[in-house]
């Protein structure tokens, strides 16, 4: 869905509840990106991603946060892409930098 984050728009929350009203919303992906977790809009053939209400993309720490936004707003069937994310509950070994998930197992 997305392939540049520069070349897409940003839907404030206000904006977001507008098109959901007006079925507006073909597509909705959960998105990785550097600075985290995006929620991706595909609205008349065109990229968009959830922005902040005083503007600026809206960045999720967790697939759970994200998950519930959209459930909030009635959307309960997405997509997710989640490639290159690590949950914050995977910490660096303190002895080699193996990721450990929040047993103690490395991954």
């Amino acid at each position: 869905m997305i392939m540049d984050m520069n070349s897409v728009g940003v839907v404030g929350p206000a904006g977001f509840k507008e098109l959901l009203a007006a079925n507006s919303v073909q597509d909705t992906v959960i998105r990785c990106q550097d600075e985290g977790l995006v929620i991706a809009l595909k609205v008349g053939g065109k990229d968009f991603v959830l922005g902040l209400s005083r503007g600026g993309v809206r960045y999720f720490r967790s697939f759970d946060a994200a998950a519930s936004t959209l459930i909030q707003n009635g959307i309960c069937r997405f997509e997710s892409d989640l490639t290159g994310f690590h949950p914050r509950m995977f910490a660096k070994n303190k002895k080699g930098g193996d990721l450990l998930d929040g047993t103690g197992e490395t991954l």
